[in-house]
């Protein structure tokens, strides 16, 4: 029996079927309920585990190992690791490197650039499974290779002429977490798939450890940094991006052979448009066919989707400790039991659907021809994507104003018509969109640093801040303010529009620029408010929570936008291009610090004091330019609320999706008419997909853009 028909058989009972069972019970229906076996064992020795907020439905419905494995990777590599390489940037090529402001302001981008890229690894790793799994060994790779980029960046010698190599070597580091990040949304995203319920619970586990770890990894830094010793904290991120490998190489994952993954996909496919029809009264044409699919499915599993009860786990418990004799509706699931393990393959006999891969290489790697066949735009649009970050990467490095200024537009210019190219009308204003409303904020953070820190020891009434005050309190103060605005966000924009909403946030973003502009013109001491207490209140708690209320509609869009079974890619090439739009903003900060207003340049007599023009340059910079994303969003966002489903169209998705599955043929269990469905950039399919998507994914979404 499939997964697909447990489900149907067990969760998405007809009205009919139901009333035919009570009246055959004499209407007592016994209510079947899921939960993992190990975590049916957990819960027998300490029951209490099951009572904990969030881990307990998380371990109930997925099983303890991969909870902890999800929670724990991203705790170390994402959450601290990846705080730390960021955080420290500003020390280590300053004070350790010795570069100039100017400079730093050109390579300070390059560290959230290897974020840029990571669809190009999810479309990598879905195209070619490498030693059987596509994603098991990547992300081990990924974490060794990362953690040793990152131990050779701790090593440089401290002197100026190591900055750039330094540059290359935060990059790759950060694609190792960026790849680790990617590939874990993908496989939760299919556990959430298989048992919707209790997946809100998994992500708030996974973005509690985030938190959790950027909190560690601020504390840490302040302090370091302060004591001239930042390099003690690269080598603490270097060793906890290694130390993730661990989670792979014994598969606590619990990720399933490539084989078996692509015959449950193209499955799925096969269930899904047969459901579609049956629900449009469609089914009784093909019945021949779909009892042949029922007969002749592939083994599967259940996909539970329900929480349990006290009393539902503890009949669980018993029935693990009775040798899996189970009553009440079979409550222990078979989803991830050890038919699953790494020695899983597709059973002799049983019927394989889709595509077989094909091995290549003398079998160290799968190629999955028809995931590359049907979504090759998105594949070709992340080649395009990744050429894009390595032109900006080498351009901050090695050109002059005028190439950088070349490299920006070319840049932009290639990767939006790239976009209407490869990607749906709406899916792609709304990809062009996220990255101008980036680009158009320009960023200047290394002047505002120099002036802040007084790097340079300048005569005059400078605020002086330390590292410990600038990065540890103001940093905690920002993730704390900034989880308190995710919470209310959906309190003060959830039943508006997306138009309405980014102009509003784009005003307060321009008013809240100017607690910097007070700061730096002293106008905050002639009324009295020391430069401690301006800054708190300004950037640490207006900024935070104006860039908070501007970035979550953002992620919203989407997250609505991407289509069921690819939001993963979809949705990485979308946050990565948002991504781009930050090195953007910075390169043109860059530009503008070398054309026309320089600050903290060196003089002839050797000075780096001259920040007079600092105040123009924030005004320019972040009053007058961010404006230009209130046209952009009238022109390229949809006409919907954020509270509003849409599909890529802009229309009603049931509607659209009822004319499809009326019109389309029921596909046959023939792996070629299978895989004969819409790549991802038709419209058809999208309108398939999003039909079928998951609200849960929308809480996924953050994580990677911030």
């Amino acid at each position: 029996m499939t997964r697909s028909q447990n489900q149907a058989r067990t969760h998405e009972p007809s009205h009919d079927a139901g009333k035919a069972q009570n009246s055959a019970q004499g209407s007592q229906v016994t209510q079947k309920y899921y939960v993992h076996p190990q975590a049916a064992a957990l819960f027998s020795k300490w029951p209490w585990v099951r009572r904990v907020p969030i881990f307990g439905e998380a371990v109930e419905g997925y099983g303890p190992k991969v909870i902890v494995a999800l929670g724990t990777s991203y705790l170390l590599c994402k959450g601290v690791a990846d705080q730390i390489l960021t955080g420290q940037t500003y020390a280590m090529m300053i004070d350790r490197y010795g570069i100039s402001v100017p400079r730093y302001q050109r390579l300070s981008p390059i560290s959230s650039m290897g974020w840029s890229i990571k669809a190009f690894t999810a479309m990598l790793c879905d195209g070619f499974a490498f030693l059987g799994y596509t994603k098991r060994w990547y992300m081990f790779i990924s974490c060794v290779g990362g953690g040793a980029f990152a131990l050779i960046y701790g090593l440089l010698p401290a002197k100026e002429a190591s900055a750039d190599v330094a540059a290359a070597f935060i990059f790759l580091s950060t694609w190792g977490k960026a790849n680790v990040d990617i590939l874990s949304e993908g496989h939760y995203s299919r556990l959430m798939r298989q048992n919707p319920k209790p997946g809100p619970s998994m992500v708030s586990w996974i973005w509690f450890w985030i938190m959790v770890g950027a909190i560690i990894a601020t504390v840490m830094n302040g302090p370091l940094a302060d004591a001239g010793k930042p390099q003690i904290s690269i080598f603490v991120s270097a060793a906890l991006q290694a130390i993730t490998c661990v989670f792979y190489l014994f598969n606590w994952y619990g990720e399933k052979k490539n084989r078996v993954l692509r015959s449950e996909d193209a499955l799925f496919i096969l269930e899904e448009t047969r459901k579609e029809r049956e629900r449009l009264g469609l089914e009784g044409v093909n019945n021949g066919t779909a009892g042949a699919q029922h007969g002749g499915a592939a083994k599967g599993k259940r996909s539970p989707q329900r929480s349990h009860s006290d009393e539902d786990v503890e009949g669980a418990v018993r029935d693990a400790l009775n040798d899996g004799q189970r009553d009440n509706g079979e409550l222990v699931q078979d989803v991830y039991d050890d038919a699953y393990d790494d020695g899983e393959e597709v059973a002799e006999g049983e019927v394989y659907y889709g595509k077989p891969p094909v091995p290549c290489l003398f079998g160290l790697f799968e190629a999955n021809t028809e995931v590359i066949s049907k979504n090759w735009k998105i594949f070709v649009y992340s080649v395009v994507m990744t050429c894009a970050v390595i032109a900006m990467l080498c351009a901050n490095i090695l050109a002059d104003t005028l190439g950088l200024l070349v490299a920006c537009v070319v840049v932009s210019t290639i990767c939006c018509a790239a976009s209407f190219w490869a990607l749906p009308l709406v899916i792609a204003k709304a990809n062009v969109f996220a990255y101008l409303d980036k680009a158009v904020s320009i960023r200047v953070s290394g002047p505002l640093n120099a002036f802040y820190l007084n790097t340079y020891g300048c005569p005059g009434n400078l605020p002086n801040f330390t590292y410990t005050f600038y990065n540890t309190v103001a940093g905690v103060i920002n993730t704390i303010v900034g989880m308190i605005t995710v919470t209310l966000f959906n309190f003060l924009f959830a039943k508006h529009g997306y138009r309405l909403t980014f102009i509003v946030t784009t005003i307060m973003q321009v008013l809240a620029a100017l607690f910097d502009i007070i700061i730096v013109k002293r106008w905050n001491l002639y009324i009295g408010i020391p430069d401690h207490a301006m800054y708190i209140w300004g950037d640490a708690v207006v900024g935070e929570i104006v860039y908070m209320l501007g970035f979550m509609p953002q992620i919203v869009l989407l997250s609505r936008l991407c289509p069921r079974g690819s939001e993963s890619v979809v949705y990485a090439l979308m946050a990565g291009f948002a991504r781009l739009g930050r090195t953007t903003a910075a390169s043109l900060g860059a530009i503008l610090l070398e054309y026309g207003l320089p600050v903290f340049k060196t003089q002839d007599d050797g000075s780096r004091c001259n920040y007079d023009n600092l105040p123009l340059l924030l005004f320019l910079c972040s009053m007058c330019t961010p404006l230009l994303a209130i046209p952009l969003s009238i022109i390229l966002l949809p006409k919907a609320r954020i509270c509003d489903d849409i599909d890529i169209d802009g229309k009603v998705v049931r509607q659209a999706v009822d004319k499809q599955v009326a019109a389309a043929p029921l596909p046959s269990s023939d792996s070629d008419a299978v895989m004969n469905a819409e790549p991802l950039h038709g419209n058809k399919a999208d309108e398939r997909e999003a039909a079928r998507g998951e609200a849960v994914q929308g809480k996924r979404a953050g994580a990677s853009e911030k």
